[in-house]
């Protein structure tokens, strides 16, 4: 009996890290010059700060060419959305046979955290259920990126990255 008990805390103990690690986000919901765009619940407050950074900073960025790309290992893989679009019995891009996405990130200078990101479709062309798009947002806050260009010097920053996503079936 006592191994039992033993046991039972042993495994209590490791799901507990799993627990606080697990981010919950919110999805709002806009309509952008020709685009449905489902967004973390504080996107619109980073792209804020990124306008709000000192202008000297913003012309140092434009004129390094900063490029944001996906870390090795990071961004959406094959196995993400076969997984994610699996859970649907019928195929909901049956008649586009592709996946097109444009996503947007809001980072900073490390590239090591998402603050916020935004998922964008042209207007009447939204495929996914709002499960899969919490799905791939909630995925997307997972992606790591390294700079091309960086700044020369330690400044910090604020950064928008815009990826896109094309996978044909």
């Amino acid at each position: 009996m006592r191994a039992l008990k033993t046991c039972i805390c042993f495994v209590f103990l490791i799901t507990i890290p799993k627990l606080i690690i697990a981010q919950d986000i919110q999805v709002e919901v806009a309509e952008e010059d020709g685009y449905i765009v489902f967004m973390t619940n504080d996107h619109k407050d980073f792209l804020s700060k990124i306008e709000s950074q000192s202008k000297s900073l913003k012309i140092r960025i434009a004129d390094a060419h900063i490029k944001a790309k996906y870390r090795k290992g990071s961004g959406f893989s094959d196995t993400f959305f076969k997984i994610v679009l699996s859970e649907k019995k019928e195929n909901i891009f049956k008649a586009e046979r592709s996946i097109n996405l444009k996503i947007v990130y809001n980072i900073d200078e490390t590239g090591d955290k998402v603050f916020s990101c935004a998922l964008y479709f042209p207007k009447e062309q939204v495929f996914l259920s709002g499960s899969e798009i919490l799905a791939v947002l909630k995925e997307a806050m997972t992606h790591k990126f390294d700079y091309a260009n960086k700044l020369t010097s330690g400044s910090k920053f604020y950064f928008t990255a815009n990826c896109f996503y094309f996978k044909e079936f």
